[in-house]
């Protein structure tokens, strides 16, 4: 019985030092390692853009981007066409819309918002297969259509 007491503390006192060891260990030559230099923008190299390949949450993101002013990211979303149509219609109360239905029909997932706000309607229209089929980052313009109503 002495001999089990002893074996089994013994080891438990091992695997406490070998733990406090490791860890020294692991941290020690991070914590010592100097800080990377700073990237050059010659250094850089260009930033892929993740579109989502869902089209209801490439949809959200459009609404999204749009609802924040985000020019940028909107063109990245939309065609040309659709960004025209967005920039004439304008974004005042542009954070105010929320999701009412989602539909398909040929080839296209058209999202339905109405804006909390003034009442008006939505329809996102993107491209099936060109989101859902665009590889790991996506595909930029799947919106391809735009509807507003009453």
């Amino acid at each position: 019985m002495k001999t089990t007491i002893r074996n089994r503390a013994a080891a438990l006192a091992i695997a406490g030092i070998a733990s406090l060891a490791g860890v020294g260990l692991a941290s020690g030559p991070a914590l010592a390692a100097p800080a990377p230099a700073a990237a050059t923008s010659a250094d850089a190299e260009p930033q892929s853009v993740h579109y989502p390949t869902d089209t209801n949450i490439y949809a959200d993101e459009l609404v999204r981007a749009w609802g924040a002013d985000n020019t940028e990211r909107v063109e990245g979303f939309a065609t040309p066409q659709v960004v025209k149509a967005l920039n004439k219609h304008g974004n005042e109360h542009g954070t105010h819309w929320v999701k009412t239905g989602v539909d398909g029909a040929a080839g296209t997932i058209y999202s339905d918002y109405q804006n909390t706000v003034t009442g008006e309607t939505m329809s996102v229209g993107v491209a099936n297969e060109q989101v859902s089929n665009g590889g790991e980052w996506g595909s930029p313009h799947g919106v391809h259509n735009i509807a507003f109503g009453n």
